[in-house]
């Protein structure tokens, strides 16, 4: 519903800044050039009105509202690992496929002799390539209608700018698309190697040896993909570390058994603040009644809720820590007497907030311990006075509470608090403590409140736990799904070591069975072959945390707690890589060790 904009200039104030304004760049004109009209249009207004010469005015483009800047960056960040893992797919397919045309050159020699062309040959691996990617780009596709089934049940509502999650027809296209052409690209290069190769030479009998260049590539292909994968581990170490902070972070107070909804007295109705609070105190009292409540509060916006957060400059009054005449912008907020004990916000000095605490008679302020340390120091703000640049009244601050993170949980900001007594602010957080289940005192609430005003609506009804958890969402989902993909990208990795280690032993069997004919022993042989797949994982990995090194900056504007170069975060990546590559070469390792020397030279 829309409804005409209407300012009265007798009843408006200047610091209420609660419009958007939206607008259209005209052609040719830059940001730049839009953000310096605007800076000159607010000079002129501070000009006239002081009390607004220090805000100014900030143009944003519309989508950076839509998509915020740390969101568009975990989605950056993790299509970025979409596309690390299917490079790593890519050159396992490659490697394995490589592997594949070498071990069938006797049979593609064969059937060249027959009479097939070599286009025809080629013709052949591309199907065999394409069917294979066709097939796993169906089961992927049916994977991800599976996945986005899931993630639509469980990532809170309103967490990215999207309504539901489904898989896109633009997405599906493009993932066919790419289905195709890693699948041609990847199966033409062993095609045309097998093509090729030297058909006499192999319809002699001789064996076909891993050349030192088809060697090299394949080696170097592995130590791709564990350089890739070491990428995304040491991301994914990073963002689950930082929500295991974010998990354990002191938020200042206590969630548990808290529920809240908000309520907006009707302006028609109740246009004086003395009428407003007297229907809230009437309602609060009303609520504490209720069996299970132990205790009801309000405040113009809850932490880590959706209220109204309001940040204004303030200065001091006295001595100060600050510079003579500096100000600072500090969040304030409106609550009513009783409401930092219900939350569990411990008082630290002074007092708290009383029904004496009324419009004309009191001008006390309650503020957190970070304002009171960035104002005074360490010296006792009991007494001192603050005010705003532009107004000669000022308050006096009678408490000190602890902490709170009232926007988000990686964020902490200077609080003060105003007594409800002497101003309610137009949309209102009520907290209710319950000694039984949140959900099953909601009607209740809603039928007390009904009684004094039918006309009062309960919106947003929710527990603070879910408000605690719904604000590491975002963390949450970067950090599983970017686990997961590092998850995907190790195992395929693995795979690649392991396939390209059996593919190695296998082709040198007649090497490994001479070697053990004059005297190698089966554990030296094991050590061989093992230290050859570790030389090739040991330098992919090693690489692959130098240019973690490098990428996990981007990752800075996702962390909480710890810092992108975290040295614990790399050494376990690398560590863990390094055993798992272990794990993938002992077996085809062992395989060589046990190879008998003499069915070795007589199969050759």
């Amino acid at each position: 519903m829309w409804t005409p904009l209407t300012i009265d200039p007798g009843r408006e104030i200047r610091l209420n800044h609660v419009i958007n304004v939206f607008g259209r760049l005209r052609p040719g004109v830059t940001p730049r050039q839009a953000q310096a009209d605007m800076d000159a249009v607010s000079a002129r207004v501070g000009a006239q009105f002081p009390e607004v010469k220090d805000w100014g005015v900030r143009l944003i483009d519309l989508t950076d509202t839509i998509v915020p800047s740390g969101v568009r960056t975990a989605l950056l960040v993790l299509m970025g690992a979409v596309i690390f893992v299917l490079l790593i797919a890519c050159a396992n397919i490659a490697n394995l496929l490589l592997s594949r045309a070498a071990s069938r050159q006797k049979e593609i020699a064969v059937r060249i002799a027959l009479g097939a062309s070599r286009r025809r040959m080629i013709a052949q691996f591309l199907t065999e390539s394409l069917l294979l990617s066709v097939a796993g780009g169906i089961a992927g596709i049916v994977a991800a209608v599976c996945s986005m089934r899931l993630i639509d049940r469980s990532v809170p509502q309103g967490l990215l700018p999207v309504q539901t999650f489904a898989v896109d027809p633009t997405v599906l296209l493009f993932a066919l698309v790419m289905t195709l052409v890693t699948g041609v690209l990847f199966g033409l290069a062993p095609a045309w190697q097998a093509a090729r190769g030297d058909l006499h030479a192999v319809l002699k009998g001789a064996r076909a040896s891993l050349g030192g260049q088809r060697q090299a590539l394949r080696n170097c292909l592995v130590a791709g993909e564990l350089a890739l994968a070491t990428i995304l581990l040491v991301g994914a170490g990073l963002l689950m570390q930082t929500l295991l902070r974010l998990q354990r972070v002191q938020v200042g107070f206590q969630p548990d058994g808290i529920l809240s909804f908000q309520l907006a007295a009707p302006t028609g109705k109740y246009p004086a603040q003395a009428q407003k609070w007297a229907l809230y105190r009437d309602v609060l009292q009303s609520l504490a009644t209720i069996p299970g409540i132990r205790g009801a509060a309000m405040s113009s916006g809850i932490p880590l809720g959706q209220g109204s957060y309001t940040r204004s400059p303030f200065m001091p009054l006295g001595a100060s820590i600050l510079p003579e005449g500096a100000s600072l912008p500090i969040d304030w907020r409106i609550v009513s007497p009783g409401y930092f004990h219900l939350m569990g916000i411990p008082l630290l000095s002074g007092r708290e907030f009383d029904d004496h605490d009324t419009a004309g008679l009191s001008d006390s302020i309650v503020v957190s311990r970070a304002t009171a340390r960035k104002f005074w120091g360490n010296d006792n703000p009991i007494g001192r006075r603050l005010h705003r640049p532009t107004q000669t009244n000022s308050f006096q601050v009678v408490g000190v509470v602890g902490d709170v993170r009232h926007e988000s949980l990686n964020e902490e900001y200077p609080a003060l608090y105003f007594s409800a007594t002497g101003r309610v602010g137009p949309l209102m957080d009520i907290v209710m403590r319950t000694s039984v289940r949140p959900d099953s005192v909601v009607a209740a609430a809603r039928s007390r409140i009904q009684k004094l005003d039918p006309d009062l609506p309960l919106s947003n009804v929710r527990t603070l736990d879910e408000y605690v958890h719904d604000n590491a969402a975002q963390q949450r989902l970067n950090a599983a799904l970017l686990v997961l993909f590092a998850v995907a990208a190790l195992l395929i990795a693995a795979i690649g070591v392991y396939g390209v280690l059996a593919y190695s032993v296998n082709q040198r069997r007649r090497e490994i069975g001479l070697r053990m004919a004059l005297g190698a022993q089966r554990t030296r042989v094991l050590c061989w072959i093992t230290a050859q797949g570790m030389f090739v994982a040991t330098a992919g990995i090693a690489f692959g945390l130098v240019t973690a090194y490098f990428f996990s900056r981007v990752l800075a504007g996702l962390l909480f707690g710890v810092q992108a170069h975290d040295a614990l975060t790399f050494t376990t990546a690398g560590l863990l890589l390094l055993l798992v590559a272990l794990a993938a070469c002992i077996v085809p390792a062992a395989r060589a060790s046990q190879v008998d020397p003499i069915v070795a030279l007589r199969d050759e």
